[in-house]
C-alpha cells in the first residue's frame, strides 16, 4: 500500500509538471506573439502617419500656390491671409515630421523638401509683397508662372521622393514583421516539440514504473487462476472420490444402529451415522460449486406442487422453529400453484433460505414463508424479523464464500451462492431486500408449469424412518 501511493504520489507530480510545462509554453507563446504584434502595430502606425504628414505638406503646398495666385489676379485681401495660414501650416508638418526617428536618407528628403519650400515661400513672398505695391498683375502673373510653378513642380518632386522612401521604409516593416512573425512560429514550433519529447519522457518514465508491477500482478492473477483451476478440480476428485467411502461409513453405522445390544451403542452409531450425513452434504456442496464454476450444473424440471414443496419444508423446520421459540408460518395465495422444477433442488433453495432466517432470528421473533404469482413465475418469499444485513453487503450476499460475522454464526459461505446457482439453472431469479434492524426478506421465482397438458405434479416418496439427511 505504501509503495502503491507512493507510486500515485510521483505520477500526480510529474502530470502536474507535464501540465505547468504546457501552461507556461502557452502564458509565454501568447505574450511573445502579443508583444511582437503590438511593437509591429507601433512601427506600422508611426510610419503611416509619417506619409500622412508628408501628404499633407503636398496638400498644403497646393494651397500655397493655389492661393497666392488668386491674390495676385484678384488683390483679395482673404486669399493673401489664406496663403499665410497655409505657408504656417506647411512649417508645422515639416517640424512635425522632423520630430520622427528618421533614418539618414529620411533625413536627407526633409531636408529637400524644405529647401524646395523656402525658395517657393521665398519666390512668391515677393511676389505678394510686389502686388501690394502695385495694380499691374499681368507682369506678376507671368512671373508666377515662369519663376514659382517650376519651383512647386521641383518642392513636388522632393514631396514625391520622400512618400516613395517612406513607402519603401513601410514595405520594409511589413517584410520584417512576415519574417518575424516566420521566426517566432518556428521557435514555438521547436518549444512545442520540446514539451512533447518532455511529455513522452515523463509518460515512458511511468510506463517503465508500472511495467514491474503490471507484470507482477499479471503473473499473481494467472497464478492464482491456475491455483484457483487446480483447487476446484481437485474438490471434485476428492469430493467423488469420498461419496462411496462415506456411503459405506453411513450404512454400516445404520446397521449397527439397528443390532445394537445396547443404548450406549445405538447412540454411538447413531452419532457415527449424523457425522457421516453431514460430510457427505459438505460434499455434495463441493460438487454443486465446482459444477457450477465450471458451468456444468444443470437441473431436470418437472411438475412440482408448490404445496407439497411448502408441506415438506415445514415438516423439515417445524422441530428447529419450536426449540427456538420462533413462530414459523407459511402462506400460499394461490392453491393448486404448480410450478416446473427439480424437487430436491429447490427444497435446497428453501432449506437454505429457511435455515439462515430461523439462525438470525432472535427468540419470539417470525420467519414467514410465502408464495404468490408473478405473472408466468411462482414467486418464493422468505421473511424474518431478525437483524437485518447492511446495505453495503446487499450486492456481494450471493458470491462465494462470502459470510455473515455475526459472532457464533457459522457457515462454509456457500449456501446462498449454490441458492443462486439453482435459481439461474431454472430460469428464475433470486435477490435480498433488508434494512439494518428490519429483517430480512429473501425472493426468488420459478417458472409455473403450463395450465393444460403437463405432467401430474410428483413429490418424492417421503425419507425412510431414520434417514435424517439433511435436505439443504
Amino acid at each position: 500500500m505504501p509503495t502503491r501511493t507512493s507510486f500515485e504520489a510521483t505520477a500526480r507530480m510529474g502530470y502536474a509538471i507535464l501540465t505547468l510545462l504546457l501552461a507556461l509554453g502557452m502564458a509565454f507563446s501568447v505574450r511573445r506573439f502579443s508583444s511582437v504584434a503590438e511593437a509591429q502595430i507601433d512601427r506600422l502606425r508611426a510610419k503611416e502617419h509619417e506619409i500622412t504628414l508628408v501628404e499633407r505638406l503636398g496638400w498644403s503646398s497646393e494651397l500655397i500656390v493655389s492661393e497666392g495666385r488668386g491674390y495676385l489676379i484678384s488683390g483679395d485681401p482673404e486669399l493673401l491671409e489664406q496663403a499665410k495660414i497655409a505657408r504656417a501650416r506647411f512649417g508645422e508638418h515639416v517640424r512635425a515630421l522632423r520630430d520622427h526617428a528618421l533614418s539618414p536618407t529620411g533625413l536627407q528628403r526633409v531636408a529637400e523638401v524644405e529647401q524646395a519650400a523656402r525658395r517657393l515661400v521665398r519666390t512668391q513672398e515677393e511676389l505678394l509683397a510686389a502686388r501690394q505695391r502695385t495694380e499691374e498683375v499681368g507682369e506678376l502673373v507671368r512671373r508666377f508662372d515662369e519663376e514659382l510653378r517650376p519651383l512647386h513642380r521641383d518642392l513636388e518632386g522632393s514631396l514625391a521622393r520622400l512618400v516613395d522612401h517612406k513607402q519603401a521604409l513601410l514595405k520594409q516593416l511589413y517584410d520584417d514583421a512576415k519574417a518575424e512573425r516566420a521566426r517566432l512560429e518556428v521557435w514555438l514550433d521547436g518549444l512545442l516539440g520540446l514539451l512533447v519529447v518532455a511529455g513522452l519522457g515523463i509518460a515512458w518514465y511511468f510506463t517503465k514504473l508500472l511495467g514491474g508491477p503490471y507484470h507482477k500482478a499479471r503473473e499473481a492473477r494467472d497464478a492464482a487462476r491456475l491455483a484457483l483451476a487446480a483447487r476446484d478440480e481437485l474438490m471434485g476428485i476428492v469430493a467423488h472420490d469420498l461419496r462411496n467411502p462415506l456411503g459405506a461409513i453411513a450404512l454400516k453405522a445404520a446397521l449397527l444402529r439397528r443390532g445394537a445390544d445396547s443404548e450406549r451403542t445405538r447412540q454411538q452409531a447413531e452419532s457415527i451415522e449424523h457425522v457421516s450425513l453431514r460430510m457427505e452434504h459438505l460434499i455434495r456442496t463441493m460438487l454443486d460449486v465446482t459444477t457450477m464454476q465450471a458451468s456444468t450444473f444443470s437441473v431436470t424440471p418437472k411438475p412440482c406442487a408448490v404445496e407439497d414443496l411448502l408441506h415438506e419444508t415445514m415438516e423439515m423446520f417445524g422441530p428447529l422453529s419450536e426449540s427456538k421459540q420462533v413462530r414459523f408460518e407459511q402462506s400460499l395465495k394461490e392453491p393448486g400453484l404448480v410450478i416446473r422444477a427439480e424437487w430436491e433442488r429447490v427444497l435446497q433453495v428453501l432449506s437454505n433460505l429457511v435455515g439462515n432466517a430461523l439462525k438470525f432470528t432472535p427468540q419470539s421473533g417470525q420467519v414467514t414463508l410465502s408464495v404468490d404469482r408473478d405473472g408466468a413465475m411462482a414467486r418464493f418469499a422468505v421473511l424474518d424479523s431478525g437483524p437485518g444485513i447492511p446495505s453495503q453487503n446487499l450486492t456481494s450476499i450471493f458470491e462465494r464464500f462470502w459470510k455473515d460475522e455475526t459472532p457464533g454464526k457459522k457457515g462454509t459461505g456457500l449456501g446462498l451462492y449454490i441458492a443462486k446457482g439453482i435459481v439461474d439453472a431454472h430460469g428464475g431469479r433470486i435477490w435480498v431486500e433488508s434494512e439494518v434492524g428490519q429483517g430480512a426478506r429473501f425472493y426468488f421465482t420459478l417458472p409455473i408449469a403450463e395450465a393444460a397438458g403437463h405432467e401430474a405434479a410428483e413429490a418424492p416418496a417421503p425419507p425412510a424412518k431414520g434417514d435424517d439427511r439433511p435436505r439443504g
